[in-house]
């Protein structure tokens, strides 16, 4: 092989190892002069708080109240210093020279065409000046990257100190025991001075401590919860509706219960008697929407009371559901008897209030029994439809005059068999009874004078006159010398005029329905009154007895409470001639 061959190779093998070649160094350097040394440090001061944070909710009554300990500690600064690692690779330029100044060096060394052969000890200089060259090229290197942290560090000398407040909790530090107290307006619901601690923190499970009793329907007092540990306390305060939840209790006899907050004979889904109890969603105006089962439904607000219960009693709710079966379902409404033939000399007229506003309910069955009578004017008396009048859920004289008109313009002339049906709840105003009016007049009750309304039944041309009055009295004021004083307006001025009241002002005039038990979905005055026709009884004193053997009887058995039937006027007159 020639000098040159040789050289290429060697050139070829210097880049190679050039390539191939690097080394790495390591350095410590400064990276915080104030860093802190977590293992040398003191506790110079800690003081204790109590705070309670928890969330509280129906589902979750129970608050907590934690013990927390604010601490000062003071630590070691010191200088920080990091270990490095730096990478670096031989500098080509370098080496090539190098490799240049070695092969000349070689060549001098070993060629053959040198005019002049370099001894021995010529040669040796020249071999290690080429090594020496080769190794110098390869020591001038540069670094390669940034230098990358071995995760090594070293806390050196002392630079100073630094304080940290650190908040942790606390577990009781003595063997005093918590006390707490709870209040609500004013009031003490709950107070106890030896409370137990509950792994560490004071636990109170307010559902289970409190009396949802004592709240009322819309709260306007917060419920504050005190509690004290040795020289540490903490108040907070919650609303009720965070602790517990509304629930409804119907106080009616017989309530329906609807799909829409109105009221229409449409909407109703089912009824539900007394007792009830529904979990309350909302209030809009004068409706509750419940909870019926997993259906949002809706009651009027004026038929039941509001509660506060917790969360559980809703898995427990008593509800008595009364089938809503439609008109024709009742012993009554059935197999109506013909009791005379139709008669263009005989004329009716029905007065019927029930959806009422304001704080009055729905007057419940009040639609029903006045439809009840409609029918046996018409089937059983043979009244004819035309000359049957009616004015429902009327709230002013005015509505009623209007009615009364229509009615007068037909029957003028010859003689007429009257008769009046009127339901719905009534009052006493300075000794004269008064049909209360279904709407309100800028939240006052409407009145519908009903003296006027006979006096007024006085100017028609009346052969016979029969009035049954079925009025609830809303008020235990009155005696039944009022209900007279009304009748006689009539009474007194046509033999052949009797009136009906279904009970005395003192009493009410219930419905014929119970929880548990009858479900005849009228009134009890109603219901017998029809009784008593479907029987065949068309005398006037035939009738009252009926109703005296009857009402009595079911309003004690139904609701221990007395509803005596009056009647003023003709007790032997035939409705039928």
């Amino acid at each position: 092989m020639g000098i040159i061959d040789r050289f290429s190779c060697i050139a070829t093998l210097l880049v190679a190892f050039l390539v191939l070649t690097s080394c790495s160094t390591t350095s410590w350097e400064v990276v915080d002069e104030n860093a802190m040394d977590v293992n040398e440090y003191q506790k110079i001061d800690s003081r204790y708080y109590m705070v309670s944070t928890n969330s509280v909710s129906p589902d979750q009554p129970i608050i907590h109240f934690d013990i927390r300990s604010i601490n000062t500690y003071e630590y070691t600064e010191r200088v920080l210093t990091e270990r490095y690692i730096q990478r670096y690779r031989p500098r080509l330029g370098y080496v090539l020279l190098g490799a240049a100044g070695s092969g000349l060096s070689l060549y001098a060394a070993f060629s053959d065409q040198l005019l002049t052969r370099p001894s021995n000890p010529q040669k040796y200089a020249l071999t290690g000046a080429g090594a020496l060259l080769t190794t110098l090229s390869f020591l001038n290197m540069k670094p390669v990257g940034e230098p990358a942290k071995t995760g090594e560090s070293r806390l050196l000398r002392k630079t100073g100190t630094a304080q940290e407040v650190d908040t942790t909790f606390a577990r009781p530090y003595n063997v005093e025991t918590p006390s707490i107290q709870i209040t609500y307006g004013g009031r003490t619901l709950l107070e106890k001075t030896e409370w137990n601690f509950n792994d560490g923190r004071i636990s109170i499970n307010l559902a289970e401590e409190l009396d949802a009793g004592v709240f009322n329907e819309d709260p306007d007092s917060k419920i504050t919860v005190n509690a004290v540990y040795d020289s540490l306390s903490h108040i907070r305060s919650l609303e009720v509706a965070s602790v517990f939840e509304r629930f409804v209790v119907i106080e009616n006899q017989i309530t329906a219960l609807r799909n829409q907050p109105e009221n229409n004979s449409n909407n109703v889904l089912t009824e539900l008697g007394e007792g009830s109890q529904l979990k309350l969603v909302s209030k809009e105006d004068e409706w509750f929407k419940v909870m019926y089962g997993i259906s949002e439904t809706w009651i009027a607000a004026n038929d039941v009371r509001v509660i506060w219960r917790p969360s559980e009693f809703a898995s427990d709710l008593s509800v008595i559901a009364i089938p809503n079966v439609p008109f024709g379902s009742v012993s009554v409404e059935r197999n109506i008897p013909v009791l005379g033939r139709s008669n263009v000399d005989q004329a009716a007229f029905i007065v019927s209030n029930n959806k009422y506003e304001g704080e009055l309910s729905e007057r419940v069955y009040g639609e029903r029994d006045a439809k009840l009578m409609e029918e046996y004017l018409i089937q059983g008396f043979g009244v004819r439809s035309g000359n049957l009048f009616k004015a429902t859920n009327i709230s002013t004289d005015q509505l009623l005059e209007r009615a009364y008109s229509r009615m007068a313009s037909t029957i003028r002339g010859d003689q007429h068999n009257i008769y009046v049906y009127i339901n719905g709840y009534a009052k006493l105003v300075e000794d004269e009874v008064h049909l209360i009016g279904t709407g309100l007049n800028e939240d006052a009750e409407q009145l519908i004078n009903l003296p006027r309304f006979f006096r007024a039944l006085n100017n028609l041309s009346i052969n016979n006159l029969i009035v049954f009055a079925d009025l609830d009295f809303i008020e235990d004021t009155g005696s039944a010398s009022d209900l007279e004083d009304l009748a006689q307006i009539v009474t007194s001025s046509n033999t052949a005029a009797t009136v009906y009241f279904s009970s005395r002002p003192d009493q009410r005039s219930a419905i014929y329905s119970s929880t548990n038990g009858d479900q005849n979905r009228h009134s009890i005055f109603s219901y017998y009154l029809a009784d008593a026709l479907k029987q065949g009884k068309i005398n006037t004193g035939e009738i009252l007895n009926h109703l005296e053997r009857n009402v009595p009887f079911t309003s004690r058995r139904l609701y221990d409470r007395p509803q005596n039937p009056l009647m003023f006027g003709n007790r032997d007159l035939q409705l039928l001639n």
